[in-house]
């Protein structure tokens, strides 16, 4: 960004906090946003965990630590809730141990912003008693009137429950927030392009300014080793101990002209898979941004940081969604025509094969592609984003 164009609207430097989930997910979206805002000149501190302390720190933040509740994403084993209540609850229980946390933290240095993502409701306690205002940075699909009909979502005695604990919670706190207030806030950043989102009847709060990717030099360095087509396998960070799957994807792709970079996780040892064939690199974890700026086809469990990251790079999408809104998202690729959706469970290695020919193929999926990569490209990223920031300072 040329300097005249940043000085059109920078504002007096200010202390600008970030509140998230310890999630990669949740926090990797973000990341870009963070060093823009320091290089402007601004202070910004982000709450977190140890397992996300040194990436905030490369990116030019300073970390306010604080113990969570949540699954680690450094354990071998994270156990996430799939159903609405559990995982509600989950969250609940994480803003009742968080909130008194970062109340000390911040006691004697408030920011004049806080940018919080859309599963971090202890930054709307903190907002409200600390009287500063707030922006709500989702990474993924955002209210919308109809959304109830849309995903078939009916009120039960057990999610009304939860919600009256929510409310009950936040009257505690003397904060003049609702649950119904979690989903709707004032103003909101998405990290998504708009026809990505579902839904037509979505609030003017949100400004949908696409992905804000970051090279990301603390995940490592990654270079194909010829001139052979990249396929990417990754089910991303939780739920994925899935054995039989990448057995399945051994045999679907053994026998092609392409090399395979797959990542099982580490819950699971690449030794537990036997001989690996000769075009296949089989690690725990993979610097998954750089190794798809390099690819011709995806497999992914279609978590929407991974989902943008593939579409930022023009890539098709082989969707084999898990758990939560990778359904959602799972659906949208393959509606969108960017492009197809598969089960992880009964998939059989000819189908994983003829998918991939067919998103590699489809003259329908490529245009597609080049039509999203448009739309990211023009959305506005980074300099909306912070535009839309230093306007509320």
């Amino acid at each position: 960004m040329a300097k005249t164009a940043q000085n059109s609207f920078r504002t007096r430097p200010a202390h600008i906090a970030f509140m998230s989930i310890p999630a990669h997910g949740h926090v990797n979206p973000g990341l870009g946003l963070v060093t823009e805002l320091v290089e402007r000149g601004h202070r910004v501190t982000y709450a977190t965990t140890d397992d996300f302390a040194a990436q905030i720190e490369e990116a030019g933040a300073t970390p306010v630590r604080y113990t969570s509740t949540l699954p680690r994403p450094s354990a071998a084993t994270q156990e996430w809730p799939e159903g609405e209540v559990a995982a509600l609850t989950m969250f609940l229980d994480e803003s009742m141990a968080v909130v008194p946390q970062l109340e000390r933290a911040y006691a004697a240095d408030r920011p004049d912003l806080i940018v919080y993502d859309i599963a971090a409701f202890p930054a709307l306690v903190l907002a409200e008693k600390w009287q500063v205002p707030c922006i709500q940075l989702s990474p993924t699909h955002v209210y919308f009137e109809g959304i109830e009909e849309t995903f078939g979502i009916e009120p039960s005695p057990e999610s009304s429950a939860v919600h009256a604990r929510y409310d009950e919670y936040f009257a505690q706190q003397g904060v003049a927030v609702t649950f119904q207030d979690m989903g709707k806030p004032r103003r909101g950043i998405v990290t998504i392009p708009r026809t990505f989102q579902y839904g037509e009847r979505v609030s003017d709060s949100f400004d949908f300014v696409g992905p804000m990717l970051t090279d990301r030099a603390f995940q490592g360095a990654w270079q194909a080793p010829d001139s052979r087509p990249v396929l990417v396998i990754s089910l991303g960070s939780a739920y994925n101990h899935q054995l039989e799957f990448y057995r399945k994807c051994l045999r679907a792709f053994a026998d092609l002209d392409w090399h395979v970079v797959m990542s099982v996780g580490r819950s699971t040892d690449p030794a537990e898979l036997g001989e690996l064939p000769p075009n296949f690199e089989v690690r725990q974890w993979i610097p998954q941004l750089r190794v798809l700026s390099q690819a011709s086809a995806f497999v992914t469990h279609a978590g929407m940081g991974g989902t943008m990251e593939g579409l930022s790079h023009g890539v098709p999408l082989i969707a084999v969604p898990q758990a939560t809104d990778q359904f959602m998202n799972a659906a949208r690729i393959e509606e969108l025509n960017l492009g197809t959706r598969l089960d992880c469970e009964t998939v059989t290695p000819e189908q994983l094969r003829a998918a991939l020919k067919q998103v590699t193929t489809s003259d329908v999926v490529r245009l597609r592609l080049k039509e999203m990569r448009q739309e990211i490209q023009e959305a506005g990223g980074l300099r909306r984003a912070v535009k839309i920031l230093e306007s509320m300072l």
